[in-house]
């Protein structure tokens, strides 16, 4: 009741303006009307009247005018005053001021980096016109069981001809592009990320070139010329900005291409990182696969989503009836452009923003009970104020002035942290996080900023505000003597704020302690070989210096390379393959084993890599039944399949798997090939990530497939030295080879957990500033205590308790803090932690160890924290204590 009252008045106060101008007007207006009325009377026309009434009454207008001024200047000049005063009280006590001011700093630091993270990728619209009617068109059936899959030209086709909701379907696929010496500058040659679209991407994106133009109809012709559009990125990297590069050749691998256009520097789409575009020739298909593109377009207006995906999922049914044997229970998902976007990171980015509302509430948290503390030494202050006339809205008034005064430099020092952390976000990217260019301080993260500071600062000064206002001016000038002891309600507020400090940080560390516990179990994941990381040396070849779609031609290169890497000092074995572990998986495909029942469900697709003689070796992958490819596997021999451990437990339960034969995709006549059979089972291999359960894989030879982008994987004691002359040995044997991934297998697993690692650390860290904050919470409230109640600990030692009674009296009220606290964090953390299960691995949100072991080391810290005054009141001298004011 007396916060409403409280608030009541302040909105009075704030209202009495309008209705003075509303009384002033209609002082006004009468008085007119009676002017008027007299000078009709005298014979003036009506409208005379009113017009004489008018100028006569030009000075009531100034006055009406001068009373707004003063109104106006009163306030400002009240204001001043109140920030005036605030200003010399808090530069009294710097420490103090400092104090909150840093805690501030660190609470909207943290969440205006994060808010700008948020907001840049999630809630900033894409940059194209009308974004929000963009789609992505995926393909979802039983092989492929992912929901995000992809389609043939042939389903495209079917899609197309079909299609009443968007403008112009288009398809595209993303892949690395060859960029090789001639027809441009004579640069090196580079790999680019490039993507391959028809004719309207970039109609439909409603993206206008830099330079030159886009794709025309026409341009996906299986008969045209192939035309690209670079990046400004690589136009300026490559070609020197040069306007005149607009009709010039561009050699990839695949062909050379003419350049008809630039794209501005903001395009980035599909990926982030694409700098090249080349048309996509629509050949017409020959069989449902392969299932390498993605559906894109614009929506027609008036067509919504559900409508889109209604026609997608008529479009499905009618491709699986006419083609049951290829798919089962058919759908094409119709997703939002900027959900296919960032849909991966909403989830991390989400939690990651309510805990840093958690470090701010903590900070606030710790702030009221700084500025709670501190009212007990301003109560004399407020009550000879308030003796003096001042009313308890003005009290209020002036402390809330104050806590506001603290906000705002904490908001600026939290701003720039927050432009350091921003930095290092975009230094240290996790890899996985999208539009991250479009993270920075811009106008509304500043104004986000200015609003946090403020409801901060009337929020955590609110209670401390209203406590030390409320007091009766007699009864606070003779409180805190020899006789008496802040009021009761007042420790009850102190100890509730440091109970809900405590929960709150407990909330923050369980879910630190869920992210390093579910961190630690993913490092323990084998990723399937037995050869030391740091001894393997990968790279990724592409060699473009003859015809290599020769298979004879491209065998002899491996084998001529890996031949002249064997020779080199230190290598103890070399293979070539198109996939490595742990998350390096080039293709996938479902299989058929003969005499067994094929069936969309049973035979999914699994990685399927194509390895070289000596792979396993290299590796250290176990044999364990069988053999490995030998070189008498060749072309001319009989095709062979080695699969791994998962595939002959699941498949082969009960019986030798050897001598069986299997052969990839499914049986229909458009998907056939060769049967292979089995020479060999090698031990589980993770080649899709070490997050993924499944070590389904068949293996087959280099030398009976053909591949020509490979993996050299070399194993030797002084891997990390070999990259340079393995390097100059490719140069040997091909000029315009393009190598890229130059890493060691170490340095590769690091990388595929950078995503989990990025959020473990992150949330690590602000984990540590809570229980930093929550240790000087209790520290400050319990010394706080030990404080006042210095008579009282004095009276009990001369009436003989004893030092350990003393210390265990004080350590029990913060052991009783941290419990109660605890108990409650607990509670909210259940609550809470359920929104995490999607990012643990191999840990369950509710996991005893974590609530367990964080709630004993919070409790340990609080009670380190109160063994500080613990230990100074078994000091106090009796004699001194009885003394004490």
């Amino acid at each position: 009741m007396r916060l409403f009252s409280t608030l009541a008045s302040f909105w009075r106060n704030l209202r009495w303006r309008p209705r003075l101008e509303r009384d002033l007007d209609e002082e006004v207006q009468g008085y007119a009307e009676l002017l008027a009325a007299e000078k009709v009377a005298k014979g003036m026309t009506p409208e005379e009247a009113r017009r004489a009434a008018r100028l006569e009454l030009g000075g009531v207008e100034q006055v009406k005018e001068q009373v707004r001024d003063a109104w106006f200047g009163l306030f400002l000049d009240t204001l001043w005053q109140d920030v005036r005063y605030a200003a010399r009280t808090l530069a009294k006590s710097p420490g103090f001021t400092l104090a909150a001011v840093l805690a501030l700093a660190l609470g909207i630091g943290a969440n205006t980096a994060v808010f700008s993270a948020v907001y840049g990728v999630l809630l900033r619209p894409l940059p194209y016109p009308d974004a929000d009617r963009l789609a992505l068109v995926h393909m979802r059936f039983s092989p492929q069981n992912n929901d995000r899959g992809t389609l043939s030209i042939a389903d495209y086709l079917d899609w197309k001809a079909a299609n009443r909701a968007f403008e112009d379907p288009v398809l595209y696929t993303v892949r690395r592009i060859d960029i090789l010496r001639g027809g441009d500058t004579g640069a090196e040659p580079e790999q680019v990320s490039g993507a391959m679209v028809t004719a309207g991407f970039f109609t439909a994106l409603r993206s206008k070139p830099l330079l030159g133009r886009t794709f025309l109809p026409g341009d996906d012709s299986p008969t045209g010329e192939p035309v690209a559009v670079l990046s400004e990125d690589l136009w300026r990297r490559r070609f020197g900005a040069n306007p005149a590069v607009i009709g010039q050749k561009i050699r990839t691998k695949a062909q050379y291409c003419t350049i008809v256009g630039v794209m501005p520097a903001s395009l980035h789409f599909p990926r982030q990182d694409t700098e090249l575009w080349t048309s996509l020739p629509l050949e017409p298909p020959k069989r449902r696969g392969p299932f390498f593109y993605r559906g894109f377009g614009r929506l027609n207006p008036g067509v919504s989503l559900e409508q889109a995906q209604q026609e997608a999922n008529a479009v499905g049914r009618n491709i699986e009836q006419a083609h049951p044997q290829t798919y089962s229970r058919l759908t094409l998902p119709v997703v939002p452009l900027h959900e296919a976007t960032v849909g991966s990171v909403r989830l991390p980015l989400l939690v990651m923003f309510w805990a840093v509302l958690l470090v701010l509430l903590i900070s606030m948290v710790n702030v009221a009970s700084l500025l709670l503390a501190r009212a007990n030494t301003r109560e004399r202050e407020m009550a000879v104020r308030a003796s003096l006339g001042a009313g308890r809205g003005r009290l209020l008034r002036q402390l809330l002035t104050e806590s506001v005064l603290l906000a705002l430099p904490g908001g600026a020092a939290g701003l720039l942290l927050a432009e350091g952390a921003i930095r290092a976000l975009r230094y240290w990217n996790p890899g996985n996080l999208p539009r991250i260019e479009e993270i920075h301080l811009d106008g509304r993260v500043l104004a986000f900023t200015f609003l946090v500071s403020l409801l901060s600062g009337i929020l955590f000064g609110l209670v401390p505000a209203l406590q030390a206002s409320r007091a009766a001016p007699g009864e606070s000038l003779k409180e805190g003597g020899r006789s008496g002891t802040p009021g009761a309600s007042r420790h009850r507020i102190h100890a509730a704020l440091v109970v809900s400090e405590i929960a709150l940080s407990l909330m923050l560390l369980i879910g630190a302690g869920l992210f390093v516990r579910s961190f630690v179990r993913l490092q323990q994941v084998s990723p399937g070989f037995q050869a030391p990381p740091e001894n393997l040396l990968t790279m990724r070849i592409s060699p473009a210096g003859v015809n290599y779609d020769d298979a004879v031609k491209l065998t002899a290169f491996y084998e001529r390379l890996l031949e002249r890497v064997r020779q080199m000092p230190g290598v103890e074995s070399a293979a070539v393959s198109d996939s490595l572990p742990p998350d390096r998986e080039a293709d996938a495909d479902t299989f058929v084993i003969a005499g067994q029942q094929w069936s969309q469900e049973a035979n999914p697709s699994v990685s399927a890599p194509l390895v070289s003689v000596d792979y396993f070796r290299a590796l250290g992958i176990p044999l364990l039944r069988g053999r490995y490819f030998t070189a008498e596997d060749t072309a001319n021999s009989p095709p062979v399949v080695i699969i791994s451990e998962a595939m002959a437990r699941r498949y082969f339960a009960g019986r030798d798997p050897i001598g069986e034969r299997l052969k990839r995709s499914g049986p229909g006549p458009e998907l056939s090939s060769p049967f292979m059979e089995i020479v060999g089972v090698v031990g589980d291999v993770k080649y899709m990530g070490l997050q993924r359960e499944s070590g389904l894989a068949y293996y087959e030879p280099t030398a009976q497939n053909r591949e020509p982008r490979m993996f050299l994987a070399i194993r030797s004691a002084a891997a990390s030295g070999l990259a340079s002359a393995v390097l100059r040995e490719i140069q040997a044997l091909d000029r315009q080879a393009v190598v890229v991934q130059v890493t060691t297998m170490d340095q590769s697993i690091y990388a595929s957990v950078a995503a989990p690692r990025f959020r473990t650390m992150l949330l690590g860290f602000f984990a540590g500033i809570a229980l930093l904050l929550a240790a000087i919470g209790i520290y400050g409230v319990v010394a706080y205590s030990v404080t006042q109640r210095t008579h009282e600990i004095g009276i009990r030692m001369a009436v003989g308790a004893r030092r350990l009674d003393v210390l265990r009296l004080v350590l029990g009220q913060g052991a009783t803090l941290a419990l109660l606290g605890i108990c409650i964090g607990l509670g909210g953390s259940l609550a809470l932690t359920q929104m995490l299960a999607q990012l643990l691995f191999s840990v369950k949100p509710t996991d005893p160890l974590t609530f367990g072991g964080v709630s004993l080391a919070l409790a340990a810290v609080a009670l380190l924290a109160s063994f500080i005054p613990a230990r100074r009141a078994t000091r106090i001298d009796p004699l001194v204590a009885l003394r004490y004011e």
